[in-house]
């Protein structure tokens, strides 16, 4: 019979709630059990009629006296009940540091812990590895670092600052040079060490043998070169020609113990019949099966094949060949002796 009033009083939106109406309940189904109680107990006794008032009242003054007494304080069985199913608690505990551990999974770079996912960081904290001292405990108390703050950037400051005079006459001076007073270098020394290659004064001889000897070495630059392409040309096996005998001296000096090795006498004196007499062999046209005669026709012509070369090519040749191809010797009449 109160359960109207307890609802109106309390509500359905408290905590509380759902324990107050299972009081209500109990209240109602003992005053339900009391007044059938007291109709059985006067029909009886053959008693007068208790109207419904007075069971009414009777059966409140009973409930309030068993009633118990309010608590002063909180009650904790009242507040570990069960909510109602409708309403959900979610505790979310942001204190936990889980950054700065061994074998956690951090992304380089800057940003936030949670943009990557997972909020896991490695050593170094928030910042990767190169921010030092944000590891273990840099939430609980550690040293923070702070942002600097940004610098102000002046709108004039993109703005081109025009060059003084002296800059501008450096500048002129790089790009297209600078006045300066003629010191001749040419001299007859100079001019004298190379010469035209004619062959019609002993000077021309000269010069036409170095001119020569600089197209068999391909070092056509008359200029010094460096020690170093002289060392490369040797090392290739091409051969070189010195500048002069200061210059051939210095890159022996380059080479360290190792000496430069002279041209053979044989090799000499073939240049001077060849370079300087002009005595060549001439190419001719070789006969009908000289298979000898053609090699080396076709090997003068080869400039990768030297003299040495060419003769080991003709001996292989002579050796693989049968006997009816090789030319024959023909040797000379001998000379009758002479009497007395």
């Amino acid at each position: 019979m109160y359960k109207w009033h307890v609802h109106s009083a309390i509500g359905r939106g408290r905590p509380l709630a759902s324990d107050f109406a299972r009081v209500t309940d109990g209240i109602a189904a003992s005053l339900r059990q009391f007044s059938l109680s007291a109709s059985m107990s006067a029909e009886d006794n053959d008693g007068p009629r208790i109207s419904r008032t007075q069971r009414s009242a009777e059966a409140f003054k009973e409930v309030s006296s068993l009633a118990p007494t309010p608590a002063r304080g909180i009650d904790a069985r009242s507040l570990a009940a069960k909510p109602p199913p409708t309403f959900t608690i979610r505790r979310v505990d942001n204190t936990h540091d889980y950054g700065g551990g061994r074998g956690g999974f951090a992304p380089r770079g800057r940003g936030p812990p949670g943009a990557h996912g997972g909020g896991f960081r490695g050593r170094g904290g928030a910042r990767g590895r190169g921010a030092r001292g944000r590891g273990r405990g840099a939430r609980r108390g550690g040293p923070k670092e702070k942002r600097a703050p940004r610098e102000k950037v002046d709108a004039d400051a993109f703005i081109p600052e025009s060059y003084s005079e002296e800059e501008l006459a450096y500048l002129a001076m790089r790009d297209g040079g600078f006045p300066a007073n003629y010191i001749p270098e040419t001299s007859k020394e100079s001019l004298a060490k190379y010469g035209p290659a004619v062959m019609s004064s002993p000077r021309g001889i000269h010069e036409s043998i170095v001119n020569r000897m600089m197209v068999a070495t391909d070092n056509k630059d008359p200029s010094f070169q460096h020690g170093s392409f002289h060392l490369a040309r040797m090392e290739e096996g091409l051969g070189t020609l010195f500048e002069d005998a200061e210059q051939k001296r210095l890159t022996e000096d380059l080479q360290g113990s190792r000496k430069f090795m002279s041209l053979s006498e044989n090799a000499k004196s073939d240049i001077m019949r060849q370079w300087v007499a002009g005595q060549y062999r001439a190419p001719g046209t070789p006969e009908a099966g000289n298979v000898l005669g053609l090699a080396r026709q076709m090997v003068r012509r080869n400039e990768t094949y030297l003299p040495d070369d060419a003769g080991k090519f003709e001996r292989k040749l002579r050796s693989l060949l049968p006997q009816h191809m090789l030319p024959s010797i023909q040797k000379a009449p001998r000379k009758p002796k002479a009497t007395l």
